[in-house]
């Protein structure tokens, strides 16, 4: 009548716990991201929104299209670089760090950094870097030069 707790049963307990953990983490990563981008959608879309005075008169001075979409895009790019790079560093940091205090709790825990969901969301963010801009600008020039510099909105 002796109980007993094998390897092959805790490992099973642990696989279970991991899957759950990692569901959930997954989960709320896709959460975040998605977030994220929206936020991104919405900082691109007012700020070409606010600034279509100015680009009706850089147009108005000889800046084509072509430049002004191109000036956007470099612009969403830049955010992208800049946001990527500052997450790549603090969010390293701080899971290091939020994670190796787990490591104390859990003696069989292990921290493994992961880039590769990093490069994964690194083309989708490119893609909303590019298209965003395309989208507003494309809705701000609806109106003929003219009409966008006597907007005083």
């Amino acid at each position: 009548n002796m109980g007993y707790i094998s390897k092959s049963l805790l490992k099973a307990e642990f696989d279970d716990m991991i899957s759950i953990v990692s569901t959930i983490g997954i989960t709320l990563a896709m959460i975040i991201a998605f977030i994220g981008i929206l936020n991104f959608v919405n900082a691109m879309t007012t700020e070409i929104i606010a600034r279509k005075q100015e680009f009706a008169m850089l147009q108005s001075i000889g800046m084509t299209n072509a430049q002004l979409k191109q000036t956007l895009i470099y612009e969403g790019i830049s955010y992208i670089a800049i946001s990527g790079i500052i997450s790549l560093i603090l969010g390293s940091l701080l899971s290091w760090a939020f994670l190796n205090a787990v490591n104390h709790m859990i003696l069989f825990f292990e921290y493994q950094f992961q880039i590769m969901p990093f490069v994964i969301m690194l083309p989708l963010l490119i893609a909303v870097a590019i298209i965003t801009p395309l989208f507003a600008y494309r809705n701000i020039n609806r109106k003929s030069i003219v009409e966008r510099l006597r907007d005083n909105e």
